[in-house]
C-alpha cells in the first residue's frame, strides 16, 4: 500500500506519521471485507519491541483507532493475556523484517469492532493459553474486516470465531491444526467471503458458515467435515466455486466435504473437486451436489464469477505456493508438506507440541 507521509514525531519508542490514502482495504482485496477502511488516513505506529505491553508494543499499537501499524522487529510476541484490537486499524505484518512477525499463546480479538485490515500476521494460540474458551482470532460482532495472507493455527475454541459479523473476508490464508474443539472457523452473520485459503487437519468448520457466503478457490485437506452450514443455521445463499477437497488419514467419511447443508440453503456450486482416494496421487473428481440444498443456476453474489478466476486444480497449485504469511515459516511449511502427501499423512492434533516442530510446536521465528 502506498502512503503519503505528512509528519513524523516520536513518542517514547513508538513513532507515528500522518498518512493519506484514498483506497479501501488494499489493492487486490476481494470479497465483502474489502470495503474495510482500516487505518487509512490515520497515523503510522511502529512496533519496536516483542514485549507483551508498553511503549512500542503490539498491544499498545492496537489500543488506539485510526492507526496504520508497521513492524520494525521480527519474531513471536508472546501474549500474557488476550489482546483487543481497536476499530479502524491496519496491521501490516509484511513490514516486519525476515522471518516475519507472529502472535502466540493468546487470543487476538476484534470483537465488536469495525474497519480492520490484517495482513501477513501469524496468530497461533495453542495450549500455552489457559483460556480454553478463546480462539486464535475472535471477531464476534465485528463488521468490515479482512484477513489476508495470515496464518492461523492451534486455536482452542475455534481457530477463527466470528458470531454476529457483517462484511468479512478471509483470503489467501492458512488455517491449520486447530486443537481443543479442533474447529477451523465459525462464522455467523451477514456476508462472508472465503477466498484462496488452505485449511489443514480440522475436525470440522472449514468453515461453519451461517451467513450469505462466497467460498471460492479454497483447498481443504484431511477433513472430517469441511464446508458446513449446520441444520440450525438459518437460511442463506452460498456460492461454492472451484474448491478442492482432499481426504487424509483422519477423514472417516470422505463425502463430508459438504456437511449439514439442508433444504433451507440455496447453493450455486460449480467446478469443485474432491480427491477421496488417499493414495498419494492428485486425482479428484467433480463434486457439485451439495446436500439437499436448493440449486441456484447462477451465483447469488455479483462478483463471485469474476473472483473464481482459477480452476480447482489451478487453485491447489496457487494456494499451496502462496497462502499464508510471508516469508513462509516452519509451521506453514509443515502444513503445506502435509497436504502434498495427498492422503498419506496428516493428524488432527490435540496440542501443538505433538507436531514435533521446534519451540514446543510453535515453530521458530
Amino acid at each position: 500500500m502506498l502512503f503519503s507521509t505528512k509528519s513524523l514525531l516520536a513518542v517514547g519508542t513508538a513513532i507515528f506519521s500522518q498518512i493519506v490514502t484514498a483506497q479501501n482495504a488494499f489493492p487486490g482485496a476481494v470479497g465483502f471485507g474489502a470495503i474495510a477502511t482500516g487505518g487509512n488516513g490515520g497515523t503510522t505506529y511502529h512496533v519496536t519491541t516483542l514485549a507483551d505491553s508498553g511503549a512500542g508494543s503490539f498491544r499498545d499499537a492496537v489500543s488506539g483507532s485510526n492507526r496504520n501499524i508497521v513492524f520494525d522487529v521480527s519474531g513471536y510476541i508472546v501474549l500474557k493475556s488476550a489482546v483487543s484490537l481497536s476499530s479502524s486499524i491496519t496491521i501490516n505484518g509484511q513490514t516486519a523484517p525476515a522471518p516475519g512477525i507472529g502472535i502466540m499463546a493468546g487470543e487476538v480479538s476484534a470483537s465488536d469492532k469495525s474497519n480492520i485490515i490484517i495482513r501477513n500476521l501469524r496468530m497461533r494460540q495453542g495450549n500455552l493459553d489457559p483460556a480454553t474458551g478463546k480462539s486464535a482470532f475472535n471477531m464476534g460482532g465485528a463488521k468490515n474486516v479482512i484477513l489476508d495472507h495470515c496464518s492461523v493455527a492451534y486455536g482452542q475454541w475455534d481457530s477463527i470465531d466470528g458470531v454476529g459479523v457483517t462484511n468479512i473476508t478471509i483470503s489467501n490464508s492458512i488455517i491449520a491444526f486447530p486443537i481443543g474443539q479442533q474447529f477451523g472457523a465459525h462464522i455467523e452473520g451477514n456476508q462472508a467471503t472465503y477466498y484462496g485459503n488452505l485449511w489443514v487437519s480440522g475436525h470440522n468448520r472449514q468453515p461453519l458458515s451461517k451467513a450469505n457466503s462466497q467460498y471460492i478457490n479454497n483447498v481443504v485437506y484431511n477433513y472430517q467435515a469441511a464446508y458446513t452450514v449446520a441444520n440450525t443455521g438459518g437460511i442463506f445463499n452460498h456460492d461454492i466455486i472451484n474448491n478442492y477437497f482432499i481426504a487424509g488419514p483422519s477423514t472417516t467419511t470422505v463425502s463430508n466435504y459438504y456437511y449439514q447443508v439442508n433444504a433451507g440453503q440455496s447453493v450455486y456450486a460449480k467446478g469443485n473437486y474432491a480427491d477421496t482416494s488417499k493414495d498419494g496421487v492428485f486425482n479428484g473428481a467433480l463434486e457439485n451436489k451439495v446436500g439437499s440444498a436448493v440449486v441456484l443456476t447462477a451465483p447469488w453474489a455479483s462478483d463471485s464469477a469474476a473472483m473464481a478466476s482459477r480452476s480447482a486444480a489451478d487453485a491447489y497449485t496457487y494456494v499451496l505456493a502462496n497462502a499464508g504469511a510471508s516469508p513462509r515459516d516452519e509451521v506453514d511449511a509443515f502444513a503445506v508438506s502435509t497436504v502434498q502427501s495427498l492422503g498419506k499423512s496428516g493428524v488432527i492434533y490435540t496440542n501443538q507440541a505433538s507436531t514435533g516442530l521446534s519451540n514446543g510446536g510453535y515453530g521458530t521465528l
